[in-house]
């Protein structure tokens, strides 16, 4: 594979002149696939074994590992034919910025607005005690509290926040990391293998986090860079195989109903990551999977996948107390049914608008700021 050339491999295609538009469309699947597992999550299903069977095909934490393998590929491909450079670091940073940072701070906007309103009082009839202690009415907050919702440092407005700030944190040594791929395997492979062994051994809780999620990064540089270099392509059923490999962690070896408590374990995030490099890995080469994900619905699912992902706790909670008078005296998976349906209804439009009103305009503000500033100007005498 290495050919001795500056890259990890021999280099292919030229940065810039592919689309892809199959892992966009994915991103979206990943993102309903978050707010389908989160709304059978406030309305559990009570038998064991079909409880195993839904969440094996709407594994949410494997969806969330996926989000930071695909960001490490496509950062990736962002960043070829550049140099390491003052002005390339602050550019690349800007634009994370301003990619990220807005979005949530609207969505936080509005669950504020929401927890203070009469609806967030409403009763919840018919539903986990996770539902009712999600984004409660007249939730303490201080200012203080409430800047740090802002700057996702706090899940308390966007419980999904901590991903966020794994986002951010990567962004600060991705560049890194990239330039050490372009130095051949043995410049990288120290480098993924440290980052393996942090994810393998970091302390649980909150301040492990990034090192466990870490790996993630790199396992979609990985894959990149076996796009790039290499004329290996994965079959339809190698694609499903990968797949199925991204959902086994957490079916063989977790129970769903205590999932919450061990999603970012390092035994499953690490083979999560392999997983879904490879499946980025083959949807990236093309094939009849990659074109069928490529349709219009799903590459609008995939533009507003950020938006839908950041909104849908709020919106599960609104559909909730919406509903709730309904819901007592109906089955649970009737109860699913409508509080999906009703979430689904809300969130997709909000989402769409959340997503032409901050997130493009935002982001294109972000590639301004960065051009202005760190763009090397030129000299003439």
């Amino acid at each position: 594979m290495y050919s001795g050339q500056k890259g990890m491999f021999a280099s292919r295609p030229a940065a810039g002149s592919v689309r892809f538009e199959a892992l966009q469309s994915l991103r979206g699947l990943a993102a309903l696939t978050v707010v389908i597992r989160h709304v059978l999550a406030c309305y559990p299903i009570p038998d064991h074994l079909t409880t195993v069977i839904v969440f094996f095909f709407f594994n949410s934490p494997a969806a969330v590992t996926l989000f930071f393998v695909l960001s490490g590929f496509v950062l990736t491909h962002s960043l070829e034919r550049q140099s390491l450079t003052l002005p390339t670091l602050l550019t690349f940073w800007t634009r994370r910025v301003f990619r990220i940072l807005p979005c949530v701070m609207a969505v936080s906007l509005l669950s504020y607005l929401y927890i203070r309103s009469p609806l967030s009082a409403w009763p919840i009839e018919g539903s986990d005690p996770f539902m009712t202690g999600l984004l409660p009415h007249d939730m303490p907050l201080s200012p203080f509290l409430f800047l740090k919702c802002m700057l996702s440092l706090s899940g308390a407005l966007v419980p999904q926040n901590w991903t966020v700030m794994v986002e951010l944190i990567a962004a600060l040594f991705f560049p890194f990391l990239w330039v050490a791929s372009t130095k051949g395997a043995r410049a990288f492979l120290p480098l993924a293998i440290v980052t393996l062994l942090l994810a393998a051994f970091a302390p649980a809780g909150g301040k492990g986090l990034p090192f466990i999620y870490a790996f993630s990064f790199v396992a979609g540089m990985v894959a990149y860079r076996a796009w790039q270099n290499t004329t290996v392509t994965l079959t339809g059923v190698g694609l499903l195989l990968a797949a199925v490999g991204m959902s086994l962690p957490t079916t063989v070896l977790t129970e769903p109903e205590t999932l919450g408590a061990v999603f970012s374990s390092p035994r499953l995030v690490i083979p999560e990551a392999v997983f879904s490099a490879l499946l980025l890995f083959g949807l990236a080469r093309g094939g009849a999977v990659a074109r069928a994900l490529s349709c219009r619905p799903l590459l609008w699912l995939g533009n507003i996948s950020y938006s839908i992902y950041l909104l849908h706790f709020l919106i599960i909670a609104i559909a909730g107390r919406l509903l709730s008078p309904l819901l007592p005296n109906l089955s649970m998976t009737a109860r699913e049914g409508l509080v999906l349906g009703l979430t689904l209804i809300l969130v997709l439009p909000l989402s769409h608008l959340l997503y032409e009103t901050v997130e493009k305009p935002v982001n294109r503000l972000g590639h301004r700021v960065a051009s202005l500033l760190f763009k090397p100007r030129s000299h003439t005498a």
